[in-house]
């Protein structure tokens, strides 16, 4: 923040076109400046900060070189000490990067950073490290100031790209008007927050006011700047301004919270509800706040109380001490059954390096949720977790040191559990036949599969044999028209079902059609060509209302010679939606009345997120786990978008397109893809159809692999000796890479590997010439694979 006096005004600018509104709550964000920690300042530590009065620290600053790169953080115990108890306190806490120097404006590290890409990338890069170093919600851009429109563009758009992706904040302080460079701040769509630097008097605060809303930033994202820093910016104009921001603004932006000239109370009494958490971003509440702690052990004879209820006090500076041996516990009694997705762990110096985090819902039967080793770190914030249960346990295994374990701070995030959705667990009854091949009569007629099966997913080990073509001399099938694949399946729950039919490219222009009890449901279905000589299509067809009990499901083909590798069939539930009532964050909100978790609530007829009226805006939803997903469904409002994406990520930084839509119409767009496995889905909306922003009543999620219906893969088999490979692995087992030896075979062939739970990972086409591959298994998650070709099966362990 800029801490010199503005010798000018500017002219007052009428708002009364504005139309402004009062909003519910709002938002304080204060700038605590590293340079004061333990000197002259009012407020010297984090200890004297009243977090009560804001939504927002901004911890100032860090300043990159040229090459983008950041070193370390001035008083980077004290940002720790902050952030710890800011959290506490459901406060923000961002890092500012830049501030005023001595070069500013035309000669700051980042006139040099936006010509190059790789120091916009290495900025990147360095802010997302102290991210996660020091466990901040976001970064505050302070340039002061660009020099030219093309060069904020090239550094902010990748930055707010980034911090979203990680699910963090992006805000910026800008100068307060134009003739200040303000229009050099070109693109702000990416902007959480505006921070207005307004250090003058009436005047220009509502010239900077009309400015940056003649500019298009909404009202929840435009933060009125008070300087704390000079004596004439006394109580009754501190007041003044706290009005004008509860007509025109999302809050107050304070430079800074450290001296003794501001009057925070003076704008806090007069804003009135703050909004903890921020605007449209509320810290989710501990579920093991000042709930009651059981421990094995308490360390005896200790200088301090050292009890197990301060691990749970919200009180950074006492802490739960065990007696000085491995193998101790503690847990919180949450008072209910929670569905967990996120617990954290503040030690003290006496780590643990080894724990589980157990969940329970008596004491006594616990479930690992989440195992750590190698620990070295004092904040543990353990997100993604996936348990049930009314108690949480850290289950302390190996101390870091001579003493016990230590804990400031254990806390525990979630929601209530929801209502069963869909189906239940069945055993697959009856049998899937395959009527009329041409297997020369060497195949059998259907596979018995009344084995019970609990988990959602079927696949025969050894296949239905079919005839394997000559002509191509690939591992395929040849079907004629008429022929047809049939089994049974149970209906657990009555209700409309999504039938998901998944095809191999290689049948691109055959068609086929689905009948469920002897009538026709699909229709002539022709099967896309996906490119590629063997990936894969998926189609959906939607079941009228069924009742519950077995059906008969049949898959009629109506061309000659279709040929494939396999077919995967299953029968889904549309209430089988893996986003509802999960964790959910989008780039921005309209108001607090539309907020995101409105998009997965279930209510697609009155509740709905709303952006702000920008495009490029998105919202994102975590589904706990990774899962297969092949279809998601979007219900907009009459906001819709024209051109948007549906992408996926299991890191929130690194996010693919699974499908793109450029003549969206709105209404209700299932949209289905190739299945991949993710954890985390998101709408990207790019272009507006209306003024407004982008809106959604619903956001769904669907899993290639149903709760209500079971999947069963018909995997062709390889008949004679005319392919008999032999398969020899090396190492066994593999960590990087994995060498696979191959003997036999004239023909060529499909090598495939598949994980313990039948997920194919890796595939290859190979012939008689080819007697060796080496695969790179580095990114391959620990566990058994199943290495398939011909009639040969190998087992390699991966770790």
């Amino acid at each position: 923040m800029q801490r010199i006096k503005l010798l000018f005004l500017v002219a007052l600018l009428a708002l009364s076109g504005a139309g402004f509104a009062q909003v519910s709550c709002y938002n304080i964000v204060g700038y605590y400046p590293s340079w004061v920690a333990g000197g002259s300042a009012y407020i010297d530590s984090p200890s004297k900060v009243d977090y009560s009065k804001y939504t927002h620290i901004c911890y100032a600053f860090a300043i990159p070189g040229s090459d983008g790169n950041i070193g370390s953080v001035d008083g980077g115990a004290t940002l720790t000490d902050l952030v710890n108890r800011a959290h506490a306190a459901n406060v923000k806490v961002l890092l500012s990067i830049g501030g005023w120097l001595t070069s500013s404006p035309s000669n700051t590290p980042f006139e040099a950073i936006s010509t190059n890409p790789t120091a916009i990338n290495n900025l990147a890069n360095a802010c997302a490290n102290l991210i996660t170093k020091y466990n901040l919600d976001g970064i505050d851009l302070d340039w002061e100031y660009p020099t030219t429109k093309a060069r904020w563009n090239s550094v902010a758009t990748v930055l707010g790209n980034r911090f979203h992706s990680m699910g963090k904040l992006f805000t910026a302080a800008v100068s307060e008007s134009a003739s200040n460079n303000g229009d050099h701040y070109d693109n702000v769509s990416m902007l959480d927050l505006v921070n207005i630097m307004c250090y003058g008097g009436d005047a220009l605060a509502s010239s900077s006011i009309a400015y940056w809303t003649s500019r298009g930033v909404p009202q929840n994202k435009r933060m009125l700047g008070v300087p704390f820093y000079e004596e004439h910016n006394n109580t009754a104009e501190h007041i003044r301004k706290a009005n004008l921001a509860k007509s025109t603004s999302a809050g107050i932006m304070i430079w800074d919270i450290a001296t003794e000239y501001g009057d925070i109370n003076a704008i806090y009494n007069t804003l009135g509800n703050v909004c903890k958490g921020g605007v449209g971003n509320p810290v989710p509440q501990n579920l093991a706040s000042n709930k009651p702690v059981s421990v094995s052990s308490t360390e005896a004879n200790a200088p301090v109380n050292v009890s197990a209820a301060n691990a749970t006090d919200g009180n950074y500076g006492t802490r739960w001490a065990s007696t000085f041996a491995d193998q101790q516990w503690i847990y919180v009694d949450l008072g209910a059954n929670y569905d967990i997705n996120r617990v954290k762990i503040t030690w003290e110096a006496a780590y643990a390096t080894a724990y589980q985090v157990e969940v329970s819902s008596n004491t006594n039967d616990w479930t690992p949720v989440k195992s750590v080793t190698g620990n070295t770190t004092l904040v543990n914030d353990l997100t993604g977790l996936s348990g049930n249960g009314r108690y949480v346990r850290i289950n302390c295994a190996t101390r870091a040191t001579t003493y016990g374990f230590s804990i400031f701070e254990l806390e525990v995030y979630g929601a209530a559990p929801q209502a069963p959705h869909g189906g239940t667990a069945w055993a697959i009854p009856g049998k899937i036949e395959a009527e009329d091949f041409d297997n020369g009569g060497e195949g059998v007629a259907y596979h018995d599969l009344t084995a019970t099966n609990t988990q959602g997913q079927y696949r025969t080990t050894e296949g239905v044999d079919i005839e394997a073509a000559t002509e191509g001399g690939y591992n395929v099938g040849t079907i004629q028209t008429g022929e047809w694949l049939e089994y049974t399946v149970n209906i657990g729950q009555a209700g409309i079902y999504t039938l998901q039919a998944r095809v191999a490219a290689i049948a691109a222009g055959k068609t086929f059609h689905v009948e469920l009890n002897g009538q026709n449901i699909s229709g002539t279905i022709t099967v896309p060509n996906t490119g590629g000589w063997q990936t894969w299509a998926n189609v959906n067809v939607t079941t009228s209302a069924l009742t519950a009990g077995q059906k008969v499901l049949r898959v009629v083909f109506d061309a000659n010679e279709f040929n494939f590798t396999s077919f995967t069939f299953a029968l889904q539930s549309q209430s089988d939606n893996a986003a509802a009532n999960k964790t959910v964050w989008a780039s921005s909100i309209e108001t607090p009345d539309f907020p995101a978790t409105a998009a997965v609530d279930g209510n697609a007829t009155t509740t709905r997120w709303s952006s702000a009226y920008t495009d490029n805006e998105w919202l994102a939803v975590d589904l706990g786990t990774a899962k297969d997903i092949s279809r998601v469904v979007v219900k907009w409002e009459n906001a819709y978008a024209t051109s948007y994406t549906i992408e996926t990520s299991n890191d929130t930084i690194n996010w693919t397109v699974q499908k793109s839509v450029t003549n969206g119409t709105g209404g209700t767009a299932d949209l289905s893809f190739a299945t991949v496995n993710a954890r985390y889905v998101r709408v990207h909306g790019l272009q507006r159809a209306t003024p407004y922003g982008f809106s959604i009543w619903e956001f769904e999620v669907y899993p290639a692999a149903p709760v209500a219906g079971r999947t069963l893969t018909m995997a062709t088999s390889v008949k004679g000796t005319e392919n008999a490979f032999s398969v020899n692995v090396s190492p066994n087992p593999a960590t990087n890479l994995m060498n696979i030896q191959l003997k036999g075979a004239a023909k060529a062939a499909v090598l495939e590997v598949y994980s313990i739970a039948g997920k194919r990972v890796y595939q290859a086409k190979v012939n008689g010439n080819v007697n060796q591959l080496q695969v790179d298994i580095s990114s391959w998650p620990k566990g058994i694979y199943i290495i398939s070709i011909g009639d040969s099966r190998k087992k390699v362990v991966v770790e």
